[in-house]
């Protein structure tokens, strides 16, 4: 994360130091004023500025606390957290088989509370980590905001204030969701395969190539379901999904978990009743 929070920084700096660079040769070479080179002046034909202007603001506002912070969680629900969710669920589900205690678990517990018990646990921990995450990425971005809030020239720009607490509910909810969504998968596929280690490479290469080499994305119906209530700043946007309704997304995603738990469920208590 602080490489991510970094990474803004430098987009910052940079696109502060091509706005003043742009602006002194409109200045120099063409007699405009800033009002006017954004677009601003009533004499104004042309905003040769206006597009640097506002990604300057839009790129400065990514060192906000609260917004930098967001924009760490959106990169963590849309690039790294499915695959460390999927890792997670994978070796959480299969920990007990790996260390022989599942049988045990079995005889005391009965299978169906402790499946039911498992995936709970599992969805309190995805739960957990991701708001650790937030507040981890809060800290981070607040370090990096005093660290670097007098380096950077905003007296030409228009900055958007930062976003309130409450605001960033939405990737939060976002976040987990992917998180429990991406967690279960890994459980259930480690379950019914018995070997993490081996689906692990399967899952990294499909999760980045499947998107490159077609149309469809893996992660296009939580997308849907996240795109309208998620403000992208600071110049990381994944890529819109393909039209999906917001409803039949959900159903899908809810039918695909159940399905996932359901069939996970009916192959593993049937080896129970042989290995236990």
């Amino acid at each position: 994360m602080s490489a991510f929070a970094l990474g803004a920084y430098a987009s910052a700096r940079a696109a502060v130091d091509s706005l003043h660079q742009e602006w002194q040769f409109l200045h120099e070479d063409g007699g405009y004023t800033f009002q006017r080179a954004i677009g601003k002046s009533p004499d104004a034909t042309d905003a040769p500025l206006k597009e640097t202007w506002e990604a300057a603001g839009q790129a400065v506002a990514g060192l906000h606390p609260v917004q930098g912070a967001v924009n760490l969680l959106q990169v963590l629900c849309f690039v790294i957290g499915p695959i460390v969710f999927f890792t997670y669920g994978a070796i959480a589900a299969t920990r007990d088989a790996h260390y022989k205690t599942l049988k045990f678990r079995v005889v005391r517990e009965g299978y169906r509370p402790l499946f039911v018990a498992r995936a709970a646990s599992l969805v309190t921990a995805v739960t957990a980590l991701t708001v650790t995450a937030l507040l981890f990425a809060l800290a981070i971005t607040t370090a990096v905001h005093l660290a670097v809030s007098s380096r950077i020239d905003t007296r030409l720009l228009r900055v958007p204030q930062d976003m309130s607490f409450p605001d960033a509910l939405p990737t939060l909810t976002m976040t987990v969701t992917t998180g429990v969504f991406f967690a279960l998968l890994g459980m259930c596929t480690a379950v019914l395969f018995r070997r993490p280690l081996y689906i692990l490479p399967l899952f990294v290469a499909g999760f980045f190539l499947v998107p490159i080499l077609s149309r469809f994305d893996p992660r296009n119906l939580l997308m849907v379901l996240a795109y309208p209530h998620m403000e992208f700043i600071g110049g990381f946007v994944p890529p819109a999904p393909r039209p999906v309704h917001v409803l039949l997304a959900a159903f899908l995603l809810l039918a695909g978990v159940a399905g996932m738990l359901a069939v996970t469920y009916a192959v593993e208590s049937r080896r129970s009743a042989y290995t236990t």
